[in-house]
């Protein structure tokens, strides 16, 4: 499948996310329980993390956007 993607071009996701991001009409966040679970710093992350937050916050940011995904 990978194969077929790469010969139609398609992006891959991180080139997706790296899109959206540019277009300033999406946001993408960490979540710092994870993240503390995990054992991953802030420097481990893409640089298209816009913010390192927690669950409340998130909710509160959720709350006021028009589509939320929680991968």
């Amino acid at each position: 499948m990978k194969k077929n993607l790469q010969r139609m071009k398609y992006p891959t996701p991180y080139e997706m996310l790296k899109r959206l991001k540019q277009s300033a009409l999406f946001k993408i966040y960490a979540c710092s329980p994870s993240m503390e679970m995990f054992g991953i710093k802030r420097a481990d992350l893409i640089p298209e993390i816009e913010e390192i937050v927690g669950a409340a916050t998130f909710l509160g940011i959720a709350a006021e956007a028009e589509v939320t995904m929680f991968i």
